[in-house]
C-alpha cells in the first residue's frame, strides 16, 4: 500500500516536472520573442526536449509539446542559421501533425508552421520537394479552419510567400497571382492594431514588388511601398523583425528609383538598407542578403552620383556578403553577381585590370552556381556577358567579345518575351554585337544587333531610360553601319521617349541626369536623316532630340487663348497644373531622416501634378481642333521662324556636319567637313584653356579659334546665304540667328573671322556681314515673338512709363569688387532719369530682385554670375545673399513676365552652358529668355570691369536711338574691336539671344 502510494506520490511529481518544464519553456520562448535574448532561447529548447522525451507518446500532450519545439528551433534558425536546428524543427513539426487528429483546429496550426519550416529549407538548400510540400502544408492549413478562424490570416500570409517562393524558381504567374491574393487576404483579415499585421504587410510588399518586377506596372510597385512603409511604422525600433521589414522597403524604393529616376528613392533606399544592416547581429544569416541589398543600392548611387565612396562602400558590402554565406547557399549567386557588377564600376573608374578580371570571375561563379532552369540565371548571364565586352574594350581579346555575345544571347534566350528584364539584356546583347560588327564588319551582327534593339525599345513595363537607350544603340550602329534610314528610325524612336526619360514629375537634378546619358542625339538624328535625304525630318529631330526641358516650359507657357474659349474648365485645368509644375522642385523629396514616415509618398505630389497634365494633355488633343496641342512642331511650322532672317542649325556628329539653313524658300543642308567633334573638342579646350591664362598667348589663341571657326563654319554658310558683305550706302544689316548644339556652344560663332580682313570689299568676318544673334531652340526664338508683342514688333523702348530695374553689386561676399558695376547703374540712372529701379549692394537680394522684375520692362545686372558646370541650372547671378539664398537658373525660368522686353546680364559667363547637358542650353540667358524677355544680352567668358562698362555704354547709346536689341549689340561690338581688334576676349564675349 506504501509503495502504491510513494509509486502514484513520484509519478505525479514526475509529471509535474515534465507539465513545468513545459510550461517554463513557453514563458522563455515567449520572453525571447519580445527581447531576442540567445540564452532564454537555447534554455526554452533544452527543457522543450526534455519535455518531449519524457512525454509518452500516447499523450495528448506531446503534439504541443512537438510543436512549442519546432517553434523555437525555428526560432533559433532564423538566429544562427544553424541547418541541424532547421532539420530538427521540421521533424518536431511533421511529428506534431502525425500525433495530432484530422479533425483537430490545432492541426491547421501546425501545418503552417510546418509549411514554414519546409520553406525555409528550400531557401537554404534550393530542394524543390520541400517547397512543393510546404505549399502543400500550407494549403492544407488555409482549407482546414473556418473563415473566421482567427489564426487563418497567418496562414495565408505564410501560404502567400511560399506561393511566392516557387514563382520565384519556375516562373509561374499564376503563383504570383495567389501569393498576393493570399497575402493581400491576410491583411484584410489582420485588425490594424494587431502587432503581427506588420509582417503581412511586409510579405504582401514583397510579393506586389516582385509581380512589379515581372509585369512592370508601376501601381504594383507603389502598393508595395506603401505596404513596406506601414509596416515599418508599425514596428517598434529594435523588434527583432524590423530588420527583414527594411530591407524588404528599401528593395521596393530601390526598384521604384531604377524605373522612375528619382534620386530621393535611391537616398531612402539606402538609408532603408543600412538601418536593416545596422539592426542585425553581425552573425545573423539574414545579415549577408541585406548587406548585398545595399550594397547594389549603393552601387547604382554612385553611378549617378559618381562618388567614389559609396562605390567602394558597395564593394565592402557585398564581398562581406559573399563571405558570409556558405558556398552551397542558393542566395549566393546574386550575392556574386552584385559584387561582380560594383567591381566591374570601379574597373571603369579605375582602370585597374584586376578589378574587371575580378568582377568577370565573381560573375562567372554567379552563373556557375545558378542552376540551368532558374529564373535568375538570365540576369547573371547577362551581367557576365557586360563585364567580358568591357574587357574586350580594354584588352582587345576577341575570345572576350564573342563569350559575351554567347552569355548574352543565352540570357535572352532564357527569358520569357513578355519580361520586362529581357529589355536590358537585348540592349546588353545589341551592344556586344555593335561592338563585333565595327571590328569585323560582318552584316549578320549588324542585322542581329538592330534586331534587339528594336525589339527592346518595344516592350512595354520598361523603363523609359532602359527603351531610349536601345532606341539610341539601334540609331547608333545602324549609322556605323551606313542604313541611314534604319538609323533615322532608332533616332526618332530615341527623340519620342525624351520625355518620358525625363518626366515633368521629377526633380530638375534627376532630369538633367537622365538626359546627360542620351546626349547629342539631336544632332546625330539630324546627320543621318540628311545623309537619308530627309532633309526637312532632320530639323524636326534636332529641334525634338535636345533643349527638353526648355521644351517641357515653353510647353506650361503655351497661349491657351482658343482653348480658353472653346472649354473655359480645361484651360483653367491647364494653367493650374502648368503652375503647380513649375513650382516642382519646391516639393520636398524624402531625407535621411525619414525614412520611418512614409517614403512611398516621396515625391507623389510631383508625380500626381505630371500624371494629371499627360491625362488632361490628352484630353484636349482629343477634342475637334486640338489634335496637335503640344506636338513637337512640324518643320512647316519651325520654318516661319525665318522670316525676319534664316536660322541656322549646326548639327555636329561623327556621321557628317552639317549646317541647316531655314529660310523663306525652304531648309538647305550645307555639309561642313571640317566641323567634326574632335575638332570642335579640341577647339573648346583651348578657348578654356586659353581664358585660364594671362598671358600675350591669350588674344593669339582667340584668334586662331574664331578664324578656325569661320573656316569650317560660318564662311560656308554665309557664302551660301549669298551675304557676302556689309550693306551698301546704309542699307540694312542682314540678320540671321544661330541655333548650336553641343560643345559648340561653347564657341563664340558670332565673332568668327579673320578680322584683318575686316576693310574688305567681302570681309572674311560675320561681324562685317551680318547681325548674328542666337537662340537655344527655334521653339524659343518662336516663343519670343509671341511673348506679349508690344507695338513696334522686335523694337524695345522704355517710353510710356517703362520702368527699368538696375541691380547693382559692386561689392559682393566672398568676390571681387566690380566699381565698374555702380558706374554703369549711375549711367543708366543719368539716361533714363525717374525710369530706374536701383537695387544695389544689400538692397540687392534675391526676394527683392524676384519681387522687382515683374514690375518693368527691362532689367540690368551688374554683378558677378557663375556658372555651375556639374548642375547648370544651379548657375547662379551673385547678390547680397547668394551664399544663403541664391538666384538661380530655375529661380528665373520660373517666372512668367508679362511684359519683359530685355535683359542685359552683364555679368560673367551668363550663356555659357553646363558641361554635361550642353544640348539643354540651361544657362541665365535661356533662363531670363524663358522667363519672357524677347531680348537678353549675355556673355560668353568674363571681361574686365572697365570694358563691361564700356560695352554697356554703348550698347544703351544705340538703343536708345534705334531700340534694336540686336543692332546695338553688333554696333558695340564692332566698336569695342575697332579699339581691341587684337584682343578678342574683350569684344567677342557678348551675345544677343532672342529675336
Amino acid at each position: 500500500m506504501r509503495e502504491r502510494l510513494l509509486g502514484q506520490v513520484r509519478s505525479r511529481l514526475e509529471t509535474f516536472a515534465v507539465d513545468w518544464k513545459a510550461g517554463r519553456a513557453v514563458y522563455l520562448l515567449g520572453k525571447t520573442m519580445l527581447t531576442g535574448n540567445p540564452s532564454t532561447l537555447n534554455e526554452a529548447i533544452d527543457l522543450l526536449r526534455q519535455a518531449v522525451d519524457a512525454t509518452p507518446v500516447d499523450c495528448p500532450d506531446r503534439a504541443g509539446r512537438l510543436s512549442n519545439l519546432g517553434a523555437a528551433l525555428s526560432l533559433r534558425y532564423e538566429r544562427d542559421g544553424r541547418p541541424a536546428d532547421l532539420n530538427d524543427a521540421i521533424g518536431a513539426v511533421q511529428a506534431a501533425v502525425d500525433a495530432t487528429p484530422v479533425d483537430q483546429p490545432v492541426r491547421a496550426v501546425d501545418l503552417s508552421n510546418l509549411g514554414n519550416v519546409l520553406r525555409a529549407r528550400f531557401e537554404q538548400v534550393g530542394r524543390l520537394a520541400d517547397l512543393e510540400a510546404a505549399i502543400a502544408a500550407g494549403q492544407a492549413a488555409v482549407d482546414t479552419v473556418p473563415v473566421d478562424h482567427p489564426g487563418r490570416a497567418g496562414m495565408l500570409s505564410n501560404l502567400g510567400n511560399a506561393l511566392n517562393r516557387r514563382f520565384g524558381w519556375g516562373g509561374e504567374l499564376a503563383d504570383l497571382e495567389a501569393a498576393i491574393a493570399a497575402g493581400q487576404a491576410a491583411v484584410d483579415a489582420t485588425p490594424v492594431d494587431q502587432p503581427v499585421r506588420a509582417g503581412r504587410l511586409s510579405n504582401l510588399g514583397d510579393a506586389l514588388r516582385v509581380r512589379f518586377e515581372r509585369l512592370g506596372e508601376l501601381a504594383d510597385l507603389e502598393a508595395a511601398i506603401a505596404a513596406g512603409q506601414a509596416a515599418v511604422d508599425a514596428t517598434p525600433v529594435g523588434h527583432p523583425d524590423q530588420a527583414v521589414y527594411l530591407s524588404n522597403l528599401g528593395n521596393a524604393l530601390h526598384l521604384r528609383f531604377e524605373r522612375i529616376g528619382e534620386l530621393a528613392d535611391l537616398d531612402a533606399a539606402i538609408v532603408a538598407g543600412q538601418a536593416a544592416v545596422d539592426a542585425t547581429p553581425v552573425d545573423h544569416p539574414d545579415r549577408a542578403a541585406m548587406l548585398s541589398n545595399l550594397g547594389g543600392a549603393l552601387h547604382v548611387r554612385f553611378e549617378r552620383v559618381g562618388e567614389l565612396a559609396d562605390l567602394d562602400a558597395a564593394i565592402v558590402a557585398g564581398q562581406a556578403a559573399v563571405d558570409a554565406t556558405p558556398v552551397d547557399y542558393p542566395a549566393r549567386a546574386a550575392m556574386l553577381a552584385n559584387l561582380g557588377s560594383a567591381l566591374s564600376s570601379r574597373f571603369e573608374r579605375s582602370e585597374e585590370l584586376a578589378d574587371l578580371d575580378a568582377a568577370i570571375v565573381a560573375g562567372q561563379a554567379a552563373v556557375d552556381a545558378t542552376p540551368v532552369d532558374h529564373p535568375d540565371r538570365a540576369a547573371m548571364l547577362s551581367n557576365l556577358g557586360g563585364a567580358l565586352h568591357v574587357r574586350f574594350e580594354r584588352v582587345g581579346e576577341l575570345a572576350d567579345l564573342d563569350a559575351a555575345i554567347v552569355a548574352g544571347q543565352a540570357a535572352v534566350d532564357a527569358t520569357p518575351v513578355d519580361y520586362p528584364a529581357r529589355a536590358a539584356m537585348l540592349a546588353n546583347l545589341g551592344n556586344a554585337l555593335g561592338s563585333r560588327f565595327d571590328r569585323d564588319g560582318e552584316p549578320a551582327d549588324l542585322d542581329a544587333a538592330i534586331s534587339d534593339y528594336r525589339a527592346a525599345v518595344g516592350m512595354g513595363g520598361v523603363a523609359p531610360r532602359v527603351r531610349a537607350g536601345a532606341a539610341h544603340g539601334w540609331g547608333l550602329v545602324a549609322a556605323r553601319g551606313g542604313r541611314w534610314l534604319e538609323a533615322v528610325a532608332g533616332y526618332a524612336a530615341a527623340t519620342e521617349l525624351l520625355g518620358q526619360v525625363a518626366p515633368r514629375s521629377l526633380k530638375r537634378g534627376d532630369q538633367e541626369h537622365l538626359l546627360a546619358e542620351l546626349g547629342n542625339l539631336g544632332a546625330d538624328a539630324a546627320a543621318c536623316c540628311v545623309r537619308a535625304g530627309l532633309i526637312g525630318r532632320a530639323v524636326e529631330l534636332f529641334e525634338q532630340g535636345r533643349g527638353v526641358l526648355l521644351g517641357q516650359a515653353l510647353d506650361t507657357r503655351t497661349d491657351v487663348t482658343a482653348l480658353a474659349e472653346q472649354h473655359p474648365d480645361l484651360a483653367a485645368s491647364f494653367i493650374g497644373l502648368c503652375t503647380a509644375l513649375d513650382q516642382a522642385d519646391d516639393l520636398p523629396g524624402l531625407t535621411q531622416s525619414q525614412v520611418g514616415e512614409d517614403a512611398a509618398a516621396t515625391g507623389a505630389e510631383r508625380r500626381a501634378a505630371g500624371a494629371a497634365f499627360d491625362d488632361l494633355i490628352a484630353r484636349i488633343r482629343g477634342l475637334a481642333g486640338f489634335e496637335g496641342f503640344l506636338h513637337p512642331p512640324p518643320v512647316t511650322e519651325l520654318l516661319a521662324t525665318a522670316t525676319d532672317g534664316p536660322v541656322v542649325v549646326v548639327a555636329v556628329s561623327e556621321f557628317g556636319s552639317y549646317a541647316l539653313l531655314l529660310t523663306g524658300g525652304g531648309v538647305e543642308a550645307v555639309p561642313l567637313a571640317g566641323l567634326t567633334p574632335q575638332a570642335v573638342h579640341d577647339q573648346v579646350i583651348a578657348l578654356l584653356g586659353a581664358l585660364d591664362d594671362t598671358t600675350p598667348a591669350l588674344q593669339g589663341r582667340l584668334g586662331e579659334i574664331v578664324g578656325w571657326l569661320w573656316d569650317v563654319l560660318a564662311g560656308p554658310v554665309l557664302d551660301r546665304l549669298d551675304v557676302v558683305g556689309p550693306p551698301r550706302d546704309g542699307g540694312r544689316w542682314p540678320r540671321l540667328w544661330w541655333c548650336t548644339s553641343g560643345l559648340l556652344s561653347f564657341l563664340p560663332v558670332h565673332a568668327a573671322g579673320h578680322h584683318h580682313t575686316r576693310f574688305d570689299p567681302s570681309p572674311a568676318t560675320v561681324l562685317d556681314r551680318a547681325i548674328a544673334s542666337y537662340t537655344p531652340t527655334i521653339r524659343a526664338l518662336a516663343h519670343a515673338r509671341r511673348a506679349s508683342p508690344l507695338p513696334g514688333g522686335s523694337r524695345v523702348s522704355l517710353q510710356d512709363d517703362g520702368r527699368l530695374v538696375a541691380v547693382a553689386m559692386p561689392h559682393t561676399p566672398d568676390a571681387a569688387d566690380l566699381p565698374g558695376a555702380q558706374v554703369e547703374t549711375a549711367s543708366l540712372q543719368a539716361r533714363f532719369s525717374g525710369q530706374v529701379d536701383l537695387l544695389t549692394g544689400p538692397q540687392a537680394t534675391r526676394q527683392a530682385v524676384l519681387g522687382r522684375l515683374p514690375t518693368a520692362r527691362w532689367a540690368h545686372f551688374a554683378c558677378h554670375g557663375t556658372v555651375n558646370l556639374a548642375d547648370p541650372s544651379a548657375s547662379q547671378l551673385l547678390l547680397a545673399d547668394h551664399q544663403t539664398r541664391p538666384l538661380t537658373v530655375l529661380d528665373v525660368a520660373r517666372l512668367r513676365l508679362r511684359d519683359a522686353e530685355l535683359a542685359f546680364l552683364s555679368a560673367c559667363e551668363t550663356a555659357r552652358p553646363g558641361r554635361r547637358l550642353t544640348d539643354e542650353a540651361i544657362h541665365l540667358a535661356s533662363a531670363f529668355q524663358l522667363a519672357g524677355y524677347r531680348h537678353v544680352i549675355a556673355t560668353l567668358w568674363p571681361i574686365s570691369d572697365r570694358h563691361a562698362v564700356d560695352i554697356a555704354n554703348d550698347i544703351y547709346t544705340t538703343l536708345a536711338t534705334t531700340g534694336d536689341a540686336a543692332a546695338a549689340v553688333h554696333t558695340a561690338t564692332r566698336q569695342l574691336r575697332g579699339l581691341w581688334a587684337r584682343h578678342p576676349s574683350v569684344w567677342a564675349s557678348h551675345i544677343h539671344v532672342g529675336m
